[in-house]
């Protein structure tokens, strides 16, 4: 299952990927995380790890898998009996940054479950882009 959503943003893709990468301070602009706690202290990168709580879900530890500054950044969570993989990808344009930003959910329940990951997506994810958009431009 895949989903996704794009942005484009009025800032230079280093100004995005330091907004994207600055997980702990999320809540402060992404109404689609509650609380960062860092398990892994130091700066993000691959094996860089995090526990989310985001509205209406249980906490979730991710872990960073793929980073290539300033351009895309992957992690991944796996509750369920699933894996579920969120891809950040930063393209730079003639007026700024274009974002996409995807969900991929994939494992044994994912039939049984993934569902219930792919509705929250779909609703968190452009609350996620434009909270990103107003965070990089403010």
């Amino acid at each position: 299952m895949h989903i996704e959503q794009t942005v484009d943003v009025a800032a230079p893709p280093q100004r995005v990927w330091d907004v994207t990468v600055d997980i702990p301070q999320w809540p402060s602009w992404n109404p689609t995380v509650d609380r960062v706690e860092v398990l892994t202290p130091r700066p993000m990168g691959v094996g860089w790890s995090a526990r989310l709580k985001q509205p209406g879900n249980a906490p979730g530890t991710w872990t960073v898998t793929r980073s290539e500054p300033p351009h895309v950044y992957e992690w991944d969570t796996r509750p369920l009996g699933m894996h579920v993989t969120a891809l950040h990808v930063l393209k730079p344009t003639a007026t700024g940054t274009h974002v996409t930003l995807s969900i991929d959910v994939e494992g044994p329940l994912a039939f049984l479950f993934g569902w219930i990951v792919m509705r929250v997506s779909r609703k968190f994810l452009p609350l996620e882009a434009a909270g990103l958009q107003a965070e990089c431009t403010r």
